[in-house]
């Protein structure tokens, strides 16, 4: 194992940024031409944000090149009416410009949804064109309408849907290797209405010949085996690539209205990060929604997605939209933060960035700019690591330099090497900060005094070991 050593300074600093992960969800009409996705990069880099969340499979459609490198997954889907340009390729031009600015892209696909609702884009649409019989139906075995649940759903009871989906996503993950991840949307029924397509509905009768089964268990169970068939496919393709999902907050909801159990998917590690869609404009609901998933625990590979929009079209600063604004919005990171969720998604871009409202809410929630881009492009940066702790507002802060991206642990050791405390966090190469309660089992902080911190990825032989003296950390 590599260790190193280092001495640590502990300052008094106002600091509150912290390494998480920092997302904008950015929809398809925001990526139609080069100058368009520079803007977002340019925004997203002064804006401290580390991800990029780009909606590049809107309905059945590709805002990307289908079989760009290889034959080998058959993806006949059709190049996006949105496009205007027929040689642009959004997802390859955003992913080599995101990278030279230290940004992670991943590619938003609707996964069940398969149509718009514009009666003409129906009409051309190439689901409804060439695989209509594969639309879920009610309990009537009648088709939905496509204004239940904004377009058309396929259902994820016929195997003929799953394996259709599974190349296609397969096919872009293959398609372009520095991609980040692969995101999941409309990864669920359209509602506790629908499902009953008559193969769905023959496997599900063929099942309970064999075992005691719900139908909305059967129904979870279509859903959570596909997300495991994405998982094992792009996994084998690219073990590195990022497998995320964008869910309903409310658990309860999302089993038992949507067949969604993402809970399920992170406790057994079919994802890498649930994205939940906290946009309960009451703090109240939102906190609860919260718990619920502290509860579960995972918070570190849960990523909250917050309403950034104005429902009537507007910005988000107060005096355009008093009910909900960026007050509120900074209100919930603050929460988030003090919880430790692994970071903060904001819907959407096109939202947020009205008025300068992203610049205003950055200026007060991430106010330390990022400077992973100066670092990167600096030719001396290396394969160096340091550390520095501060004592925050609400907390301590730690800045590292660090050598690698993944997921590390580190340890506060005492003088008898035991465990004072543990944490896990993913990292970037390059200077990450990070803000942390330091709260132990017993309501203490951790107390003053000389310490070893370990810090590591796990299955490695990345391991650095810092001598650490913590003089006034205790704050109570």
């Amino acid at each position: 194992m590599k260790k190193l050593f280092f001495t640590i300074i502990l300052l008094l600093t106002i600091g509150m940024a912290r390494a998480e992960i920092r997302s904008l969800w950015v929809l398809p009409w925001n990526i139609k031409s080069p100058e368009a996705i520079d803007r977002i990069i340019e925004d997203a880099i002064a804006h401290n944000q580390n991800e990029l969340l780009l909606e590049v499979r809107y309905r059945s459609d590709a805002l990307y090149t289908p079989n760009r490198v290889s034959e080998r997954y058959a993806n006949p889907e059709p190049r996006s009416y949105i496009l205007d340009d027929e040689h642009f390729d959004p997802l390859d031009y955003a992913i080599i410009k995101a990278h030279e600015h230290g940004l992670r892209v991943q590619a938003w696909v609707v996964v069940y949804n398969a149509t718009p609702l514009d009666p003409k884009r129906i009409a051309e649409n190439y689901i409804w064109q060439n695989r209509r019989e594969w639309l879920t139906r009610d309990a009537s075995g009648k088709e939905m309408s496509s204004k239940e649940q904004y377009g058309y759903f396929l259902d994820p009871g016929v195997p003929a849907v799953q394996e259709y989906l599974l190349d296609v996503f397969s096919d872009i993950v293959l398609s372009y290797p520095m991609l980040d991840g692969l995101h999941l949307d409309y990864i669920r029924y359209p509602s506790v209405s629908f499902g009953y397509h008559p193969t769905s509905v023959a496997r599900y009768e063929e099942a309970k010949k064999h075992e005691r089964l719900s139908w909305n268990e059967w129904r979870m169970r279509q859903v959570t085996e596909f997300v495991e068939k994405v998982r094992d496919r792009i996994k084998g393709i690219r073990p590195d690539v990022i497998l995320s999902a964008a869910v309903f907050s409310s658990i309860y909801e999302a089993r038992n209205l949507y067949a969604q159990d993402w809970f399920d998917w992170l406790n057994r590690g079919l994802i890498d990060y649930a994205y939940p869609m906290a946009y309960h404009v009451k703090y109240d609901a939102f906190v609860n929604q919260m718990k619920a998933m502290e509860e579960n625990g995972k918070t570190d590979k849960i990523v909250v997605g917050l309403r950034a929009w104005n429902a009537r079209g507007g910005s988000l600063l107060e005096r355009q939209s008093p009910q909900y604004n960026i007050n509120h919005i900074e209100d919930r990171i603050r929460y988030l933060r003090e919880k430790e969720f692994a970071g903060i998604a904001l819907f959407s871009y096109e939202g947020i960035i009205q008025d300068s409202a992203l610049r205003l809410l950055a200026d007060r929630a991430y106010p330390t700019a990022a400077r992973l881009p100066e670092l990167l492009a600096d030719a001396s940066f290396g394969p160096r690591t340091d550390v520095r702790f501060y004592i925050a507002d609400e907390g301590y802060r730690v800045d590292l330099i660090l050598p690698a991206e993944g997921k590390w642990v580190w340890e506060m050791l005492d003088s008898d090497q035991a465990k004072v405390y543990q944490r896990f966090r993913y990292y970037y190469r390059g200077l990450n900060q990070d803000e942390f309660s330091g709260l132990l089992g017993n309501g203490q902080r951790i107390p003053a005094g000389s310490y070893s911190l370990r810090l590591y990825i796990e299955d490695t032989e990345i391991e650095y070991l810092f001598p650490v003296i913590l003089e006034g950390m205790n704050l109570d």
